[in-house]
C-alpha cells in the first residue's frame, strides 16, 4: 500500500523490508525481556547451590525460608516477564500480517493486471510468517542470543565445565550444519512440488464443468496423486534425515549430561568443586545448551518463513506498485484526451498501442474498432489507469490517469470489461460497489441496465448472493448487471469493453438506451464493439490495426470513409458482426 511521502519509484520488495524492520523495536524490547527471563534459569541451580553448601551444612531453616522466599517471588516475576514476551510477538505477529495482507492484496492485484498471481499461496505465507514472528522459535534465537551469559557461569564454575560447553555446542552446531547439508534439497523439492500440485489442481477446479460433461475426473485425479505421490515421497525422504539429526542432537544432549555429572565428580574428588557445584552445573549446562538443540530441531521453521519471505518478495517486487496520488479529486468535468499515446507491456518488446492520440469531450461517446489483436481492449485498459502508458500523455479533466488515486477515480469512472466477472456477494453489493448506498441509486443504475425487472425475478432479488457454488447467472445476466455496476453513481466516464458480447436483442437495445442517458447527462462513454447496430447511438469512432490509429472523427465520416461512402452496405473494416446470444 502506497504511503505518503514514499519514493514514487519504490518497488514492493523495498516495501516488505522497510515493514518488516518497522518490527525491529518490538524485537529488540522481546529481546531484552529474554535476558531477565535468561537470567531466571539460574534461579534454580543457584538455590540447589546454596541449600547444599549452606543450609545442609548449617541446619538453618531461616535461612532455607529467606532463599525460598526470594525464589519464589523471582518465579513469578518471571512468569510475568514470560507473559509479557509472548505479549509483544503476538502483538507484532498480528501487526505484521495486517499491514502485509493489505500490501499483498495491492500487490495481487496489481500483479494480476499483467500475469497470474497466486492470491493463496502469498497469503498463506503471510500466515506463515505471523505463526513464525508469535511461536516458540523466534524465543529460541533469543535465547541463543543470551548462551554466552551461561557458558561465563560454567567457566566461574570451574573452567572444565565452560570448555566441555563448548565442545559440546560446537558439536551441536556441526549438527546443524549436517542436518541443513542432507534436508535442503528433498524439502524444498517437497515445498515447491506442494505448491505446483496444488496451484494445479486449483486451476483444473476451475473447468469443473468440462471435467464432469467429458468424464475427465479420472484423469485429472491421477495427475494430481501422481504429483501428490512424488510430494510426498520428497517429504519422507527430507523427513527420515530431519529424524535421525534430531535423534543424534537428543542422544548427545543425554551424553552432555552425564558427561557433566561425571566431570563433577572428578573435579569433586580433587576437591576443585562441591557437591551443589556439579548439580548446578548440570543444570546450567542444560540451559547452555537447550537453544542450540532447539534450534536444530526448529531449523525447518527457520527455512519455511525464509521461503515465506522471499516468495512475498518476489510477489511484491513483481508488482512494481507505483506512487499515486493521495489527494482525492474532485469529480472532473473536463475532456479525455490522449496525446502519442504508446504502450510496451512488461516483458515484450514490441508496442501494442502505438501514437494513439483522441479528445473525447463531456456528453460524447467514442467506439473504438478494429480487427482482433489491434489493441482496442489494451486502449480500453490505459484510459481507466490499469496500466501505466510506456510513452505520451492520457489525461482526464488535465491529469494522468494512472496517477489519479484509485478510490477517488474509481467513484468517478464506470468500466466494463472483456471478461467480466462478478463478485462472490449479493447482487446489491455488486452493483453498489460494496458501498453503503441508498436503494434508490442501485434501482437507478439497475433499471438503467434494464436488469431491474431479471432482478426481481431472482430467489432473493437484489439479495441473491452471486456465486459459482451457489445461485448461477447466465453471461448475458452478468453482463447487464456488470453494465449496472458500471452506471452505478453517475459516473463522469464511462468505458465498456466489449459489452454486448453476451447480450440479446433486448440486452443490446438496453445498452443503446443506456449509451443515449449518459452522453445525455453530460457524460463521456467509450465503447469497444464489434456490433455494427451500436455504431448508430456513438458520436464519433476510432479505428485501430496493429495498434496504431489508422481513422479517426465523426461517426458519419470515418463511417464514409471506411465503407466507400456507402455507410448502409457494407460492413466497415475491423467490424465483424457476432450473433447475439441464443442465435444460431
Amino acid at each position: 500500500m502506497a504511503e505518503p511521502g514514499s519514493s514514487p519509484n519504490r518497488t514492493g520488495a523495498q516495501a516488505l523490508t522497510r515493514t518488516l524492520r518497522r518490527c525491529v523495536p518490538g524485537l529488540l524490547l522481546a529481546t531484552g525481556i529474554s535476558f531477565f527471563t535468561s537470567l531466571a534459569s539460574l534461579l534454580s541451580p543457584i538455590y540447589m547451590t546454596q541449600v547444599f553448601d549452606r543450609v545442609l551444612s548449617s541446619g538453618s531453616l531461616s535461612t532455607l525460608a529467606a532463599l525460598t522466599l526470594i525464589v519464589f517471588f523471582a518465579i513469578l516475576l518471571n512468569v510475568f516477564l514470560e507473559f509479557i514476551r509472548l505479549e509483544v510477538l503476538g502483538i507484532l505477529g498480528n501487526w505484521l500480517s495486517r499491514r502485509l495482507s493489505l500490501d499483498a492484496l495491492e500487490a495481487i492485484v496489481t500483479r494480476s493486471l499483467r500475469d497470474r498471481g497466486n492470491a493463496g499461496q502469498a497469503l498463506r505465507d503471510i500466515n506463515d510468517l505471523r505463526h513464525f514472528m508469535a511461536g516458540g522459535r523466534v524465543v529460541s534465537a533469543m535465547e541463543f542470543l543470551w548462551s554466552p551469559l551461561f557458558f561465563a557461569v560454567l567457566f566461574m564454575l570451574h573452567p572444565a565445565f565452560g570448555v566441555f560447553a563448548l565442545v559440546s555446542g560446537a558439536v551441536m552446531v556441526a549438527i546443524g550444519v549436517l542436518n541443513e547439508i542432507v534436508t535442503h534439497r528433498p524439502i524444498t523439492e517437497a515445498n515447491n512440488a506442494a505448491i505446483r500440485s496444488y496451484n494445479q489442481f486449483g486451476a483444473a477446479l476451475q473447468n469443473a464443468e468440462v471435467i464432469e460433461a467429458m468424464g475427465l475426473m479420472g484423469r485429472i485425479a491421477r495427475r494430481w496423486q501422481a504429483s501428490h505421490d512424488r510430494t510426498l515421497a520428497a517429504i519422507a525422504r527430507g523427513t527420515r534425515r530431519a529424524n535421525l539429526i534430531t535423534a543424534l542432537s537428543r542422544a548427545l544432549r543425554m551424553m552432555v549430561q552425564v558427561g557433566t555429572i561425571g566431570l563433577g565428580v572428578v573435579l569433586a574428588l580433587d576437591n576443585l568443586t562441591t557437591a551443589g557445584s556439579i548439580f548446578a552445573a548440570m543444570i546450567i549446562m542444560s540451559r547452555a545448551l537447550a537453544p542450540f538443540e532447539q534450534l536444530i530441531d526448529g531449523w525447518r521453521q527457520w527455512l519455511h518463513a525464509w521461503a515465506a519471505y522471499r516468495r512475498l518478495g518476489g510477489t511484491f517486487d513483481g508488482a512494481d506498485l507505483l506512487q499515486r496520488s493521495t489527494m482525492a479529486l474532485p469529480r472532473p468535468d473536463g475532456c479525455l484526451e490522449a496525446d502519442r499515446l504508446v504502450f510496451v507491456p512488461p516483458g515484450h518488446r514490441r508496442a501494442v498501442v502505438r501514437g494513439v492520440s483522441f479528445r473525447l469531450d463531456p456528453g460524447e461517446s467514442l467506439g473504438i474498432l478494429g480487427p482482433s489483436g489491434a489493441g482496442k481492449s489494451t486502449l480500453a485498459r490505459l484510459i481507466v489507469g490499469l496500466w501505466q502508458p510506456t510513452g505520451g500523455a492520457l489525461k482526464l479533466d488535465g491529469h494522468e490517469v494512472h496517477l489519479w488515486n484509485r478510490e477517488s477515480f474509481g467513484s468517478y469512472v464506470g468500466y466494463v470489461p472483456q471478461s467480466v466477472a462478478l463478485f462472490e456477494t449479493t447482487i446489491r453489493e455488486n452493483i453498489a460497489r460494496f458501498a453503503e448506498a441508498d436503494p434508490a441509486e442501485v434501482v437507478r443504475a439497475a433499471k438503467m441496465a434494464d436488469v431491474h425487472d431479471l432482478i426481481g425475478g431472482l430467489p432473493l432479488g437484489y439479495d441473491t448472493v452471486v456465486s459459482d457454488r451457489g445461485f448461477s447467472l447466465t453471461g448475458g445476466q452478468r453482463q447487464r448487471i456488470a453494465l449496472a455496476r458500471a452506471l452505478f453513481g453517475n459516473p463522469s466516464l464511462l468505458v465498456l469493453d466489449e459489452p454486448d458480447s453476451n447480450l440479446d436483442e433486448a440486452g443490446e437495445a438496453a445498452l443503446r438506451r443506456a449509451i443515449e442517458t449518459a452522453t445525455a447527462e453530460n457524460r463521456m462513454v467509450v465503447v469497444v464493439t464489434h456490433r455494427r447496430s451500436l455504431l448508430a447511438a456513438l458520436d464519433k469512432l476510432l479505428v485501430l490495426k496493429d495498434g496504431a490509429l489508422t481513422a479517426y472523427g465523426r461517426r458519419e465520416e470515418i463511417l464514409a470513409s471506411l465503407t466507400g461512402g456507402n455507410s448502409g452496405t457494407k460492413t466497415p473494416v475491423g467490424l465483424v458482426s457476432r450473433p447475439r446470444a441464443g442465435e444460431r
